[in-house]
């Protein structure tokens, strides 16, 4: 059945349930499923929606009291593009799949044709699929084809090519029509390459695991749907980020414990030094050592007496250099050592 329409750059759709017998609620379930299901598509996102409510049907006698009694949706309408024909469709067959109830379906498609169907076969609608399309600008036929693989896929591989080939004989575009088509479905990507490269910096943004969380990644997949980057690619490139931000982080980790293990053993090797000192340098105190009779009575006067008993000895001063060489230990180290060993052999003559 034909009628006339008023619409020209989108199609208005209507449909309202013609079950008589099936339960409200589950009429009003199916028209709420159908509506999320049509904001889900890609270009659908703000669509908005006239619903056709139950008529409420009071007691007889009474009046109707709608504060207590929910309204049920059996039927709904909306405008969409002209070029998300065929994406609509398939939502509808998919819905109708699942629900298996009658509805009637009218699609307005331009101001001079109207198209309607009564089914609950996913089948039966399906075949105003290619009706509904002769009636559309075989330019939007073609752009819609066009995106469909560029969505499927994120780019027009030859196969798709192929077949965009023969819709355009079919369609009666030329060559520079197609082109131009082809450009308009790619949009600014030329390829899927680049839209990899593009995906990827876009990722970098993400510096750690944990800020790839569920927000961040809404917000990217939002952009792969805007860009035309197929889920499944887009599942591939955050995993690719994940894995190498779990390997810097891991770099990272071994790193620290790699820098902690060798100022370990930096500490303990200057430790061993000190202690090497002390013990060579104790040992040459004491074997220079003279009669105690000599030894001042004070720690400085003593510490001055045996200094100035190695240092009278060339040889003995000869050791002292070569010990500090030998374990790299600066002055003010090799003095503080000195001077702890010097202290407590003060303290062990007081004993004798």
């Amino acid at each position: 059945m034909v009628q006339t329409s008023n619409s020209d750059y989108s199609f208005q759709l209507s449909i309202k349930s013609v079950e008589c017998t099936l339960d409200p609620g589950v009429i009003h379930t199916g028209f709420e499923v159908l509506s999320g299901s049509v904001i889900r598509l890609s270009g659908l996102e703000q669509t908005t929606f006239d619903f056709d409510l139950l008529p409420q049907r009071p007691p007889s006698g009474t009046l109707p009291d709608h504060s207590t009694q929910p309204n049920r949706y059996v039927g709904l309408r909306f405008n969409i593009p002209l070029n998300r024909f065929r994406v609509v469709i398939r939502c509808l067959e998919n819905w109708l799949d699942r629900t298996k109830q009658n509805n009637r379906f009218e699609f307005q498609l331009s101001p001079a044709h109207t198209i309607t169907i009564q089914t609950n076969q996913a089948k039966v609608l399906a075949q105003i699929l290619p009706l509904g399309e002769a009636l559309l600008p075989p330019e939007e036929v073609y752009l819609t084809q066009a995106k469909d693989y560029v969505n499927t896929f994120g780019e027009l591989t030859p196969a798709a090519k192929a077949n965009l080939l023969l819709l355009r004989h079919q369609l009666s575009l030329s060559h520079d029509e197609a082109d131009d088509l082809n450009a308009r479905a790619m949009g600014p990507f030329k390829s899927l390459a680049d839209k990899y490269q593009h995906f990827r910096k876009e990722l970098l943004a993400c510096k750690q695991e944990m800020t790839l969380d569920e927000d961040f990644w809404q917000v990217m997949r939002d952009k792969a749907t805007n860009m035309s980057l197929p889920e499944a690619d887009a599942e591939f490139l955050k995993a690719e980020r994940l894995h190498t931000l779990r390997s810097e982080a891991e770099r990272a980790r071994q790193q620290a414990e790699a820098e902690v293990a060798a100022e370990h053993q930096r500490q303990q090797q200057q430790q061993q030094r000190l202690i090497n000192y002390c013990q060579s340098f104790e040992a040459l105190v004491v074997e220079t050592l003279n009669p105690i009779s000599l030894w001042g009575p004070e720690p400085d006067a003593f510490r001055r007496q045996i200094l100035a008993q190695l240092s009278a000895s060339e040889l003995n001063r000869g050791r002292l250099i070569q010990g500090r060489d030998f374990y790299h230990l600066s002055s003010q180290e090799t003095d503080a050592l000195e001077k702890t060993v010097l202290d407590e052999l003060y303290m062990l003559s007081g004993l004798l």
